[in-house]
């Protein structure tokens, strides 16, 4: 079997997953290599950004692949990502395409057998070497990736070809035990220096700023400053006092009457519990957890707190922070093993151990109540709140409307209508879409509304703090600014560029002089901090900032020498030798296999880069591969656009 099937479980499915969410559909796949593939008198349309053997890639084929990653991202991240995501995207949609036309070429093919062994590996599909079952299959399938069962097996079969094709094209790489050896060596020598940070952000006071010096950087780019549309509102705000809505306990009563189903409790039992999860493992290891849940019955049964046991215990994080409180559950809200335990105790007992599909359970009875109506007196104050809370809204929508009308017959008279009202109207400074604003906060249907509107239109909406009818006062369209509208922004934008020239100039300087007159004498000539690191390897951290893989010529240099300037990101390093200590070959043959892993892994992924970009190369040679790299740059202008 093919080493794909040889990993374990968690990374066969987390393989998986990241593979399926990372395509949206079985024909979005083709490759982009800038400054190849070019059409000629027969361009593509402006929607297909690339054909492989005639099968289109479209614009939106991308743009819901980007969408899908753009989910996935930390709140915030948006249109501006379009840009850095669309080629690379794009590229391994292409890619995948491009190797499964070839795999079909060479035969390469995946069997039932190979699906079923690939299904079998994920532990939400088969729990201790058991099938869940359709229909939880078909849910879990739908819950993790979004698709259908038929989807989710095409897509698995694809990985497995795909796999497959990888382990033929490199199944001849080797490494030889002196390059392990070697590898060793370089990872585990240590060195240590003396250094000089020239850190931008410590010289920004220092770049000199004049006004001619920042008009021409604002003139260089003017649209980096390209301020979107803002818009101004008048508005008032109707809040809960000015709306007040009371219930009368007659009201009350008629509204229980008329809505007692509402008020019937069925069998319920609170209940906590503490879980010990089996889910994924081997038998002798369910045999471990089992034991240990006997233990803690035992504790429990020997009078320990049962809350404290679970916070220890329990697996479940939803609960076990929580003393593994459930709270209230009625019948048909659990697995079936764990009802039956659950209503089949009086407050105050604990149960067996309870086997279920989640793992084994001790659950704990707190209270029991029986199937009845709820009296009026227990739910008056509850009923109370919603009716008058349904009121009060009822009220201020009937007030909004109001003067929406009002508004819109003298939309002039936006002030005098809301002051009669006996209301306080306001202003909103200017906005932008999506930018908060005070008292109406920043909701899509604020920002819909209040950008949908001309100058004059009125409308309402509910926020926060209440219902709002606003009305637009002025539109300040998106345009290019002067240099006074957005001189704040520039001049820092400047500095920042101006810090970063001015610390290579400072580290060049200094790594010049540290060649005439020693490193240390010339950091005490210029006055510079030295710093001191302790022993480190390629793979560790120096300092705050400095990765060792970017000291790599720590490790080549004679103690004593000075290096010349180092790139760290915008930073720049310059150091001097102090001190080599090589590496301890005593610890030599704990790492060798994983060595040899590691560097084959990486040999392997080599080649297979390799392969496939000549095999990319090929197929637009021969035409059968093409990029239409003008609907690709239109499509980037186009999706950032059009998010402002």
């Amino acid at each position: 079997m093919y080493r794909f099937f040889r990993r374990n479980r968690e990374a066969v499915k987390k393989y998986l997953l990241i593979f399926f969410l990372s395509i949206v559909s079985l024909g979005m796949v083709i490759t982009l290599i800038p400054g190849l593939g070019s059409f000629g008198d027969n361009p593509m349309r402006t929607n297909v950004l690339a054909s492989l053997n005639g099968a289109d890639i479209t614009a939106q084929d991308l743009r819901q692949s980007i969408e899908g990653q753009l989910r996935s991202l930390p709140a915030g991240a948006g249109a501006q990502w379009v840009s850095f995501m669309a080629s690379s995207t794009l590229d391994n949609m292409v890619m995948q395409r491009v190797l499964l036309v070839q795999a079909k070429k060479m035969g390469i093919e995946a069997s039932d057998q190979e699906l079923l062994q690939a299904l079998q590996s994920d532990p939400l599909l088969y729990q201790n070497g058991q099938f869940v079952g359709m229909d939880q299959y078909e849910n879990v399938i739908q819950q993790q990736t979004g698709m259908s069962v038929g989807q989710f097996e095409a897509m698995l079969r694809q990985s497995i070809i795909l796999d497959k094709m990888r382990d033929i094209i490199t199944d001849g790489v080797q490494v030889t035990p002196e390059e392990v050896h070697q590898e060793y060596l370089r990872r585990n020598a240590k060195a240590k220096i003396a250094y000089v940070v020239f850190d931008p952000s410590q010289l920004l006071k220092e770049v000199k700023v004049s006004p001619e010096a920042l008009q021409a950087y604002f003139q260089k780019n003017p649209s980096r400053y390209k301020l979107p549309e803002q818009r101004r509102l008048r508005y008032v705000l109707i809040t809960n006092q000015q709306a007040p809505a009371q219930m009368s306990d007659q009201e009350l009563r008629e509204y229980y009457t008329q809505h007692l189903a509402d008020y019937r409790v069925p069998d319920r039992v609170k209940v906590a519990h503490i879980l010990f999860k089996t889910t994924g493992k081997s038998s002798a290891e369910i045999a471990d957890v089992t034991k240990k849940a006997r233990d803690v019955l035992a504790q429990v049964r020997a009078g320990g707190n049962f809350a404290e046991l679970a916070k220890k215990y329990s697996e479940d994080t939803a609960t076990a922070p929580n003393g593994g409180e459930l709270g209230w559950i009625v019948r048909g809200q659990t697995v079936k093993e764990f009802e039956t335990a659950a209503f089949s105790m009086k407050p105050g007992q604990v149960s067996d151990l309870i086997q279920t599909t989640y793992g084994i359970h001790i659950i704990r009875v707190e209270d029991r109540q029986i199937a009845h109506l709820q009296s009026f007196d227990e739910v008056k104050d509850s009923i109370r709140t919603k009716l008058e809370q349904e009121k009060q809204a009822a009220a201020k929508q009937a007030l909004a409307d109001n003067l929406v009308r009002e508004i819109k017959a003298q939309p002039q008279k936006f002030v005098e209508i809301v002051r009669k009202a006996g209301l306080d109207p306001r202003e909103t400074p200017l906005f932008r879409y999506n930018q908060a604003v005070p008292d109406l906060g920043n909701s899509e249907g604020l920002e819909n509304l209040a950008f949908q509107l001309r100058t004059g239109e009125v409308g309402s909406l509910t926020v926060p703090k209440g219902t709002a009818v606003i009305q637009v006062a002025e539109i300040v369209p998106e345009h290019t600014p002067k240099l006074d509208e957005v001189r704040a922004q520039v001049e820092e934008d400047y500095r920042a560029e101006q810090s970063k020239v001015l610390a290579e100039q400072k580290a060049q300087a200094f790594a010049a002089l540290c060649k005439k007159e020693g490193f240390r004498k010339a950091a005490q000539d210029e006055g510079l901090t030295v710093k001191e690191s302790q022993d480190f390897t390629q793979n560790d951290q120096v300092g705050d900032i400095i990765p060792g893989s970017s000291l790599a010529a720590a490790f080549t240099l004679a103690p004593g020498q000075t290096s010349d300037v180092v790139s760290v990101g915008s930073t720049r390093v310059v150091f001097q030798v102090i001190s080599h200590t090589p590496a301890d070959e005593a610890g030599f043959a704990s790492q060798r296999e994983q060595l040899r892993e590691q560097l084959l892994e990486q040999k392997r992924n080599l080649v297979f880069e390799i392969y496939q970009q000549n095999l990319k190369r090929q197929m637009m040679a021969s035409g059968s591969l093409k990029i239409n790299e003008a609907a690709l740059k239109q499509f980037i202008a186009a999706y950032g656009g059009s998010h402002g």
